[in-house]
């Protein structure tokens, strides 16, 4: 059937309407009209499949990887990058107009990257083999079909040159992918890059690594740290298990950040785009008001906003529940003498909540994982007396449902989209509440 696109959906993909029900297409731009093929009927809406691309959007462009349709991780490679801008921007305005009648004129223009390729500084990517040979790649959408990437575009690239040869080296001395039955071989490979040093984690079973490959991998030009991670479980959220061995190097990925000495454990968390990450702290820190005694930060990582805020604070206290982010950043604020900053190890909500009861917080910055804050925080923040909340968030449809709860007491101000993941459908927004 031939079906008119007229927005984005939350995943990149567009949607067109048929018999007045949604119909969602990936591969489509809004403004297009398309051949669609439904594959999917629901209740409220259907999938379709775009045969036939009838008439096409002067944004659209010829996607730079080969694999982009099939790796499905960039949606949005068919679009010239001012029409994936608009997109992001639709795609926020849409979520928090539907979950919490947010007036769209808040919502500031987004704040571009400069880079739109070679931006992202840390590979994650899942071990599989092909032809007999170790490689690494992405599982197709919705599938248990893996797909081996040559070259990826996206990632920084002294990533994909390292990437390429520890490959080498792995297939050199006759490592296989993860087999659960027998609990052996690797599982997910981690890359961080930094400055142009390099922090490298093998994921998978409790297996010696030999000598010789350790050191063949240090080798490398700026590998500096080489982790093994053990992870058996089955299913499992986290890409990492709980025993970290290192193997060689330096425990930590050390790196400067906006005039700040900063150290990354394997497991501690930092922004995918270092260049952005400077415009989204910039962003918070002008939110901050000023004569600010107590600022409280829950999910910190390694500290890397509430370490750029500190002349904006009498008194900044960091929660995290990971513990080697929790000692990065301590030594991190101790190193720079930063005897007003400090960070705690527990659970951000019961801790929040510890910290409510004693003290008058003046700004909460919350940056939570892209399920959103969960309903003890949100609690938690609706029984407080907190004056502030940064909310900085990486998905606009969690984003939206926690401002529909959060505005029993507060009142949203302003909302700053900020690209930190160009060929992807995923935005950052940093969004200003004030208690009402």
């Amino acid at each position: 059937m031939k079906i008119e696109i007229v927005k984005t959906g939350i995943n990149g993909e567009g949607i067109g309407y048929y018999n007045n029900k949604p119909v969602f297409v990936p591969h489509v731009l809004s403004g297009e009209i398309a051949d669609v093929e439904i594959v999917e009927q629901n209740k409220g809406y259907s999938i379709g499949k775009a045969k036939k691309i009838i008439q096409s959007s002067s944004k659209r462009v010829q996607p730079k990887c080969k694999v982009q349709k099939s790796c499905g991780a960039c949606p949005l490679m068919i679009a010239d990058y001012e029409k994936q801008c608009e997109m992001k921007t639709e795609i926020l305005k849409q979520s928090l107009i539907k979950y919490a009648h947010v007036d769209p004129k808040l919502i500031q223009p987004i704040l571009k990257s400069e880079k739109i390729f070679g931006y992202r500084n840390q590979c994650k990517l899942p071990f599989g083999m092909e032809d007999r040979e170790l490689v690494t790649g992405m599982y197709i959408p919705n599938s248990n079909y893996f797909n081996g990437i040559e070259h990826c575009i996206i990632h920084e690239e002294g990533i994909e040159r390292v990437r390429k040869q520890l490959l080498a080296i792995l297939n050199q001395f006759k490592f296989k992918a993860y087999d659960f039955h027998q609990k052996k071989g690797l599982r997910s490979l981690v890359i961080r890059a930094m400055q142009d040093n390099y922090q490298i984690t093998l994921v998978g079973g409790e297996h010696e690594i030999p000598q010789a490959c350790i050191e063949a991998i240090m080798q490398i030009e700026g590998v500096v740290s080489l982790w093994q991670s053990v992870l058996t479980q089955k299913k499992s959220v986290d890409i990492f298990g709980n025993k970290m061995i290192l193997l060689a190097g330096s425990k930590t990925l050390d790196f400067k950040f906006k005039g700040f000495e900063m150290q990354l454990s394997p497991r501690s968390f930092f922004q995918l785009n270092t260049k952005q990450a400077e415009k989204l702290y910039d962003v918070i820190a002008s939110m901050v008001p000023a004569n600010t005694n107590l600022l409280v930060e829950a999910y910190s990582g390694i500290g890397g906003i509430s370490l750029t805020l500190h002349d904006k604070a009498k008194e900044i206290i960091g929660i995290e529940s990971i513990k080697d982010a929790v000692v990065n950043a301590n030594m991190i604020a101790e190193k720079n003498k930063l005897d007003h900053v400090k960070f705690v190890c527990d659970d951000a909500a019961y801790k929040l909540e510890y910290y409510a009861k004693k003290r008058q917080i003046d700004v909460l910055v919350v940056d939570p994982p892209r399920s959103g804050l969960d309903e003890m925080m949100l609690s938690t923040i609706l029984k407080s007396k907190i004056k502030n909340i940064i909310y900085v968030s990486c998905n606009p449809a969690t984003l939206g449902k926690n401002l529909a709860v959060l505005s029993e007491r507060y009142q949203v101000k302003k909302i700053q989209p900020v690209d930190m993941f160009p060929q992807t459908q995923h935005v950052e927004s940093v969004c200003l509440l004030v208690r009402k």
